[in-house]
């Protein structure tokens, strides 16, 4: 069964932050996943996902860098310091919030042996969190899949591998089905996105019933975050969602039974 988790930092922003939760829970989401969940304490944050009975899907490291800089800088030649040092306070975060993957963000520039330094780190440091990395053409070191995929091959770590964003792998020229069959195993978070201009997933080429059935039948066990935005309110677009699994029926005992 798929597992399916609204992005609060782009779905229900029609509703005040608190109510979001109840919302996401009420279309039927399971979880909820926030890019950056640093604005305010974290406790506050797990209280509300406890009270709406929701599962926390995924985030992004390092926190914002609120500088104005682009986000990320694990691939910066000589920043290693800092990337251990705000990865330690991303954690505190993690080890209450109990995300099901955190995506590392390489920064605009940097070089290869530098990253691999800096993951190595971060799988070993907290081999119990599972890290993702996702090309993002534009802003990121991080542009291809292929580079991608040499990143994952050289650290070779059961807790690092794929987000799959389905806009970027459109931008790309990839199909997201294409993508999320050549990495297999390695596919740990997938983001139903659209590009900047356009609403709901599927306005993008992608057979969204299609491509969610594929992950199903291939036994993918992590979250599917929908990363969107809406063109009115969310639950006005939201036809993509399957129907909710129906319960089987209770048997009755017999009386006397």
């Amino acid at each position: 069964m798929i597992k399916l988790a609204a992005d609060l930092t782009v779905l229900f922003q029609e509703l005040p932050f608190a109510a979001r939760f109840s919302a996401a829970q009420a279309a039927g989401f399971a979880g909820v996943s926030l890019a950056s969940p640093y604005d305010g304490p974290v406790q506050d944050l797990r209280d509300r996902l406890v009270l709406s009975g929701l599962m926390f899907a995924a985030m992004q490291a390092p926190p914002p860098n609120y500088t104005g800089a682009p986000p990320g800088f694990a691939a910066t030649p000589g920043g290693e310091e800092r990337f251990q040092r705000d990865f330690k306070r991303m954690l505190r975060y993690a080890e209450v919030l109990k995300p099901g993957a955190i995506e590392i963000l390489t920064g605009p520039e940097g070089d290869t042996g530098t990253l691999l330094r800096n993951l190595r780190w971060a799988v070993a440091e907290a081999p119990r969190r599972v890290f993702t990395l996702a090309p993002r053409p534009g802003g990121s070191f991080l542009q291809s899949y292929d580079q991608l995929a040499e990143l994952l091959a050289e650290v070779d770590a059961d807790n690092l591998g794929l987000c799959l964003d389905t806009a970027t792998a459109v931008a790309l020229g990839d199909a997201p089905a294409a993508v999320a069959e050549r990495f297999g195993a390695d596919l740990r978070h997938v983001a139903l996105a659209s590009a900047p201009d356009r609403a709901e997933p599927g306005l993008d080429g992608v057979d969204v019933a299609g491509f969610l059935n594929q992950l199903a039948a291939a036994g993918y066990k992590g979250w599917i975050s929908a990363d969107y935005t809406p063109k009115l309110t969310t639950a006005a677009g939201l036809g993509w969602m399957p129907p909710a699994p129906v319960a089987a029926p209770k048997k009755r005992k017999k009386p006397g039974g």
